[in-house]
């Protein structure tokens, strides 16, 4: 079955997990809405291991926070971000939380 795209692969445009070596995991850009200042925040609903949570700030705003520890890598993140903020690093690669 070579060539043929898993749901996953197909709608975040992002390797398979067996096609990269050593654990990944979900890193934040800086095209982040939230972090502009636009109130967002859905990439936290999908997130089973709660590794994406939304802390809120004053004036209605909010901000993405990523637990390393608890990133499983799984990429269900990314595809609900409106504009591609969100993606998947190597694990030493990954900003200091």
């Amino acid at each position: 079955m070579s060539g043929i795209l898993s749901r996953r692969a197909f709608f975040t445009r992002h390797p398979e997990p067996s096609e990269v070596t050593g654990p990944q995991v979900a890193v934040l850009g800086v095209g982040c809405l939230s972090v502009n200042g636009v109130m967002c925040g859905i990439c936290a609903d999908p997130c089973e291991p709660r590794a994406l949570r939304v802390r809120p700030l004053g004036g209605g705003r909010a901000l993405p926070t990523i637990d390393f520890a608890a990133c499983t890598g799984c990429g269900d993140c990314l595809s609900v971000c409106p504009v591609g903020a969100l993606a998947l690093a190597p694990l030493e690669h990954a900003p200091c939380a």
